[in-house]
């Protein structure tokens, strides 16, 4: 039952509902973040002014996504004002959750390569920098909605082909049942690693460091010694394990687990407040 929702999800996240969703957002709160986000367009040989208005587009589109509105389109506007804001890991938060809802997001994945270009991560080695793409960039990417199609197809035809051989005992008839009974399994895997990611991100959401200097401690309070003397500087992405009280146990995605205070991350739709290391 829990394979059959996840399937559903991923299907239904694949329909561009969400732009209709975003076309009915508050008729006056998107027209503000758009009109914001114009001036600062204009205001950008204005460094201060143009920040300014990136700071309120973004405010903006921050508002409806606490409103409940979820889409592609959204998330990337949300990012593309705070990165030009300067809130750096509310831009980086923003792709992600874009990408989650629309995983061939060419401009979200180039948008969020670029925010995480102004990542100060430690030097050298590959302590606290993302997991590198392992997708071939020649290879298309299949919706759910079209990939599950292709399933039930597929399936449907295999069986159809192995009837007509046990009636005709024709080669040519099995090896299209056997080719297309291989098809539909490697397509059923594709969508069964789908769940399998959407669940691990669902029990293990992102975390982005907010905030410069943070160390990765040992346990949940500053009396723990840190894990590394390696500071973590905002934009830096990790996953949550476990929660206790105003402490975040963290795995970053070169594998290190610690704890950093909660006030240090931004998560979901929450803000970060500032704190003492």
């Amino acid at each position: 039952m829990a394979d059959l929702r996840c399937l559903i999800a991923l299907v239904l996240a694949g329909v561009p509902a969400g732009f209709r969703q975003l076309a009915l957002a508050d008729a006056l709160v998107l027209p503000r973040a758009e009109a914001a986000f114009d001036r600062g367009t204009k205001a950008r040989s204005h460094p201060a002014e143009a920040k300014r208005d990136f700071q309120e587009a973004a405010t903006y589109y921050q508002a409806l996504v606490n409103d409940g509105y979820r889409n592609a389109e959204l998330y990337r506007n949300l990012g593309n004002a705070s990165l030009l804001a300067g809130d750096l890991p509310r831009a980086i938060l923003a792709y992600r959750s874009g990408l989650r809802l629309a995983a061939n997001g060419r401009v979200l994945y180039s948008n969020l390569a670029m925010a995480r270009e102004r990542v100060s991560y430690p030097e050298p080695g590959p302590f606290a920098r993302p997991a590198a793409d392992t997708r071939p960039p020649w290879l298309p990417y299949v919706p759910p909605l079209w990939r599950l199609a292709a399933v039930m197809t597929a399936y449907s035809l295999a069986w159809m082909a192995l009837t007509r051989w046990r009636m005709m005992r024709q080669r040519r008839l099995l090896g299209a049942a056997g080719l297309l009974g291989v098809i539909s399994l490697l397509l059923g895997a594709s969508l069964a690693a789908d769940c399998w990611k959407a669940r691990e991100e669902s029990r293990h959401p992102l975390i982005v460091i907010a905030d410069d200097g943070v160390l990765l401690r040992r346990g949940n309070g500053f009396k723990y010694p840190p894990r590394s003397e390696i500071p973590l500087n905002r934009g830096v992405e990790a996953r949550l394990l476990f929660t206790r009280g105003d402490w975040l146990q963290i795995e970053l995605a070169s594998g290190e687990i610690g704890w950093v205070w909660a006030a240090y991350t931004l998560s979901g739709d929450l803000g970060a407040k500032p704190g003492p290391h």
